[in-house]
């Protein structure tokens, strides 16, 4: 039921709220459609990665900024067709076949390397390992090897070590990756989308795949994952992978080490690790069931409290979700009461998040027009003081001035009554 209902959702672009911090349940009230109560009460799907941003508190029609974030950000690595590119750091010591190493290298067609191999340059057609051939890459793990063809003009290939000693991860990330062609019109919208993650300590290995697609004009759509040594002689393969026609979606497997020259090779569950790729996200903003933005932030002006919505579409294949509330307290206040009590001590804008604003200034003027407070921190009110005195009782003007990291300027005035 936790997936029909998360299923739908997404299906029928009714985006279900996911409960996070709200800050203050008695500042408002919250309908909920009859979907939306069975979304809250039988949904426990989460996407820790993507994070909508922290809800906010505002007074009705003042900007917030929302920024979506998701994993780190990947190196990106640029690649020609059949190209070799190298070495890279692996940001740790990682034993393959007996030997340590702190270096890669990065083949295009979806395999990295321990050692320099020159002549693997150029070549693009699947192997079955072991082959001791010298053409073909050595240390050398397939996720899968198979003709892909990114380009100069777009990156589709990104790496990043993650986490810290001693459990770091290098991840290798091959991003909605073209399949090669001969003719353009031939597997045109088959895709490869895939990982090779190294842990550091106990130097297994995994294959993470969210999809690789059939071409069949091309190498009979033969492709090979797996491992093999630096001399070409010891080779290990996904059972039913070497060199072989296959179409994957979202599969995981594991090579663990037993022995100087052998591995275990055995299916895990299927789950990519958080990394940006860059150009191949789409972040998809909404309102309700109403799109309003395919930027990663946005600027949004409620006068009423509302739910917000960010989908996340990684390399066309994996969406992930989560939501963030903007509160809108009641109209900015007309009087408040000064004395002591700890309720309504102070007259303040309640907006965007200071960590937001670059531009701000608060101004009250007493009924002769003489300026008695200025702030340029929005978080501060005024109290009902001018210079360590006490103001009397009596209408005051106030002023606003602000401007948000997307350029979005507001100004508002108004008067407020200060009562003793």
């Amino acid at each position: 039921m936790q997936n029909l209902v998360y299923n739908l959702a997404h299906q029928n672009n009714f985006p279900g709220p996911h409960l996070r911090n709200v800050k203050d349940y008695s500042l408002f009230t919250i309908h909920y459609s009859l979907f939306t109560i069975l979304f809250l009460l039988l949904s426990t799907v989460t996407f820790a990665q993507l994070d909508a941003g922290p809800n906010d508190t505002i007074n009705p029609g003042v900007p917030v900024t929302l920024t979506a974030t998701y994993g780190n950000p990947g190196i990106p690595v640029i690649l020609g067709d059949d190209d070799v590119a190298g070495p890279f750091p692996i940001g740790f010591s990682f034993r393959f076949f007996g030997t340590n190493f702190t270096e890669f290298y990065l083949g295009s067609n979806g395999w990295i390397s321990f050692s320099p191999s020159p002549n693997t340059a150029g070549i693009r057609n699947p192997i079955a390992v072991p082959t001791t051939d010298n053409t073909y890459p050595k240390n050398v793990i397939m996720c899968p090897w198979i003709d892909l063809h990114p380009t100069f003009f777009d990156t589709y290939v990104f790496y990043l070590t993650t986490g810290n000693a001693p459990n770091r991860q290098l991840i290798v990330m091959w991003c909605q990756v073209p399949m090669f062609s001969q003719d353009p019109n031939d597997c045109k919208d088959s895709i490869a989308t895939f990982q090779i993650i190294l842990q550091e300590g106990n130097n297994t290995i995994e294959n993470q795949v969210l999809t690789k697609k059939r071409c069949d004009v091309w190498y009979e759509n033969r492709a090979t994952m797996g491992v093999q040594n630096g001399n070409g002689t010891i080779g290990f393969a996904v059972p039913g992978r070497n060199n072989t026609s296959f179409t994957i979606s979202k599969e995981g497997w594991l090579y663990t080490p037993v022995s100087v020259d052998s591995f275990a090779v055995a299916p895990i569950p299927f789950h990519m690790q958080p990394m940006v790729p860059g150009n191949k996200i789409v972040y998809n903003w909404y309102e309700g069931s109403d799109q309003i933005s395919t930027d990663q932030t946005i600027t949004v002006a409620p006068n009423v409290t509302t739910w917000y919505y960010v989908y996340m579409d990684l390399c066309s294949g994996i969406v992930l979700k989560d939501s963030v509330l903007v509160v809108v307290r009641a109209p900015i206040p007309n009087a408040f009461t000064p004395n002591g009590d700890g309720i309504n001590d102070k007259f303040r804008i309640f907006g965007t998040p200071p960590e937001n604003i670059t531009k701000y200034n608060f101004q009250i003027y007493d009924h002769w027009g003489q300026r008695i407070f200025s702030t340029t921190n929005i978080e501060e009110g005024w109290d009902g003081t001018s210079k360590g005195q006490y103001c009397p009782p009596g209408v005051y003007v106030w002023e606003i001035f602000y401007e948000d990291n997307k350029k979005t300027r507001v100004t508002n005035h108004g008067t407020v009554m200060l009562i003793r």
